[in-house]
């Protein structure tokens, strides 16, 4: 059965205003964010979020191969997690880079990322990729990525 990933953008989008709103009270400024609840944002709004998804995830994966990974483990739960931040960066830069009502400078900005966003995420999983087989471990590697 399908992941529905647009719930999970949204409940990261929730957070994320109900912070901002939190930091424009603080620093009386519009659109501005503290460090802290940008923090805030990642550990209690998308890593509660990834809990769900983790949860569905794993039953994804069992019902298709009939094992998974273990559930409530660090590993799914950065893989929910990833998943959700890929997803909402492209609906993020896509959304802004073809919304009328924002500045044509600020539309612009967002086309230009907008345009990596695929090719950076599935680059960076490539990579990854690279670093495992074996069983390897990143310690003592390097291993770039590019933006095509």
């Amino acid at each position: 059965m399908p992941i529905d990933i647009a719930y999970y953008i949204q409940q990261v989008q929730i957070q994320t205003a109900a912070t901002i709103k939190e930091s424009e009270t603080k620093l009386k400024e519009k659109g501005k964010l503290l460090d802290e609840d940008r923090i805030n944002i990642l550990l209690k709004g998308a890593m509660t979020t990834a809990k769900a998804l983790e949860q569905e995830i794993y039953r994804e994966v069992k019902q298709r191969e009939n094992k998974s990974y273990d559930y409530c483990s660090n590993e799914m739960n950065l893989v929910a997690l990833a998943t959700i931040l890929a997803a909402w960066s492209g609906w993020l830069f896509k959304s802004k880079s073809e919304d009328k009502n924002r500045q044509t400078e600020s539309r612009e900005q967002a086309a230009a990322v907008n345009k990596y966003i695929e090719s950076f995420i599935r680059n960076s999983i490539n990579a990854g990729q690279r670093i495992g087989e074996g069983g390897g471990t990143p310690d003592g590697r390097t291993e770039f990525i590019e933006i095509a």
